[in-house]
């Protein structure tokens, strides 16, 4: 019995090695095929090669229309119509992309091409070269897994082919995304010096004027000009700066009234200044050298700044890319601009300039500050003084001896600087403490009428040496805010607790007082 069994035991495993070794081979097999495979689909066939100077038409699609561009000697021309601005370089880019086409698989004997988008194309290019031949190329969808485009060559759809190179992306946009077009002027934010905004209500114009303290005047359609704010003038300028075409629609436009551009809705005029390349001559090079029989050239290139302005004109918006259509200058081109870029143009006014800086007067050009505080005036002044230097005479040297008798003569003086509340002498420290604090004040936001009639709880009354006059109020609006109103009548938002700041510096001076 025990010979028995393992006799079955050895033969059981002979037979289990003999599987294993079929199967090893059995998979072996396999992997092999899986190479030879991948081989085959990775390597790259080059299925169509049409050079650009081999080109003579060139026709595809672009949008809804199928443009056929003829190409000259340096130059495309569109058929149909010879005048249009054809951008050369723009469809040379495309031509490019036909010079080697390589198919990463091939798939024979295709019953339906409608499986790879080939029977309603992306697009269909053709070809007729030089030498009066043909090439077409049908362009289906992408593979969504490798990415790459199905295509069949001149109507062959029993053979499609997969390619890495990108034709639908390659002939793609509308007419216009082949034409050459005016460009917009390049402006940086720094170079502009007026931006004018007119529409038919709530036109404004800032304009940088150095007699401004923020440098920047802002000008509504009431004529009221003031101060700008130095922060929304500036971002203004960037907003200018940043403005650039989105959308060509028409190379020569004569229907402007349908773009509501004959009586726009805002007109755009920028002042700014552009560097321009001059050639110069250094004269006295020149005539020291006129005499030698080989004279060089002394003429170099400079830069120069030259007044610029730019005219734009906007209209109503293209219900398809939802731009603002638009003109530059007397321009005949049609033109768009995103409705981002100009937006807060359109929608701006003169109160949203207005500068957020408080007025007050420099300490030097004050003559005295009248401070109402609860009903209460107090009058602060800065005296300013010259006062004798004793000379201490212990500290003769035999130097001060041997100097001249007239300069012995003379006196020494020092500036003395003393700050006065109702002709009492003050702390200094305190002085200034508050008076940096009153010109540092800000409003939160600007107001366009004060509505509130409550009394003010602290005024403050600069005279200037000059006879000049600034007065600012500060009356309590709600938990949150005093409104600040000056001479003219402007008014704004200020943070309670900085006027609170501000009256506790001023208790801090006038302690002395109560």
């Amino acid at each position: 019995m025990k010979k028995k069994r393992g006799l079955s035991v050895i033969l059981a495993g002979v037979v289990l090695l003999c599987v294993l070794i079929v199967c090893y081979v059995a998979l072996l097999k396999v992997n092999s095929s899986e190479e030879e495979t991948t081989e085959e689909e990775t390597a790259q066939e080059e299925v169509a090669a049409i050079a650009s100077d081999d080109i003579s038409t060139l026709t595809f699609e672009a949008g809804d229309q199928t443009l056929t561009f003829q190409k000259g000697e340096d130059s495309w021309t569109l058929e149909g119509q010879e005048d249009f601005p054809v951008d050369a370089s723009k469809v040379d880019s495309a031509a490019s992309y036909l010079a080697s086409i390589k198919a990463d698989r091939t798939l024979t004997d295709v019953e339906d091409p409608g499986e790879y988008g080939l029977d309603d194309p992306v697009n269909v290019i053709e070809v007729v070269k030089t030498d009066g031949s043909t090439e077409k190329i049908t362009v289906g969808d992408k593979n969504s897994s490798t990415g790459n485009t199905y295509i069949c060559l001149n109507d062959d759809t029993s053979m499609v082919y997969t390619t890495g190179t990108d034709l639908g992306n390659a002939f793609s946009g509308g007419l216009y995304n082949y034409a050459e077009s005016e460009s917009y002027p390049t402006i940086t934010s720094s170079t502009i010096s007026k931006i004018a905004v007119k529409k038919d209500s709530n036109s404004y114009t800032l304009t940088n004027n150095g007699k401004s303290s923020t440098g920047w005047y802002v000008e509504g359609s009431d004529k009221d000009k003031q101060e700008a704010d130095s922060t929304q003038a500036g971002t203004l300028q960037s907003t200018v700066a940043g403005i650039s075409f989105a959308g060509y629609y028409d190379y020569n436009c004569t229907d402007w009234a349908a773009y509501d551009l004959e009586k726009p809705k805002m007109t755009l005029t920028v002042d700014y200044t552009e560097e321009v390349e001059t050639d110069s001559t250094d004269d006295a090079e020149s005539d020291s050298e006129a005499n030698t029989d080989d004279t060089e050239d002394s003429s170099e290139t400079t830069t120069q700044a030259v007044d610029k302005e730019l005219v734009l004109y906007v209209g109503n918006v293209n219900e398809t890319d939802g731009n603002y259509y638009v003109r530059l200058g007397d321009s005949s081109e049609l033109h768009g601009i995103s409705q981002a870029s100009l937006d807060t143009l359109l929608n701006g006014k003169a109160f949203d300039y207005w500068k957020t800086s408080i007025d007050s007067m420099t300490i030097s050009d004050l003559d005295h500050l009248d401070v109402t505080y609860q009903g209460t005036t107090y009058t602060l002044k800065r005296v300013v003084t010259e006062e004798k230097v004793e000379k201490d005479e212990s500290k003769d040297t035999d130097a001060d001896a041997d100097a001249d008798s007239e300069d012995a003569d003379e006196e020494e003086t020092k500036t003395v600087t003393t700050y006065y509340v109702n002709d009492q002498e003050a702390d200094s420290d305190a002085f200034t403490a508050f008076y940096r604090a009153a010109a540092g004040m800000t409003c939160q936001s600007r107001l366009e009428e004060n509505t509130n009639k409550g009394d003010a709880e602290l005024t403050l009354s600069y005279y200037g040496t000059d006879g000049s006059e600034i007065t600012i109020s500060y009356t309590p609006r709600d938990s949150s805010f005093y409104v600040m109103e000056d001479q003219d009548g402007n008014c704004g938002l200020v943070n309670k607790m900085n006027v609170k700041d501000l009256i506790d510096a001023f208790l801090t001076l006038t302690e002395d007082e109560k």
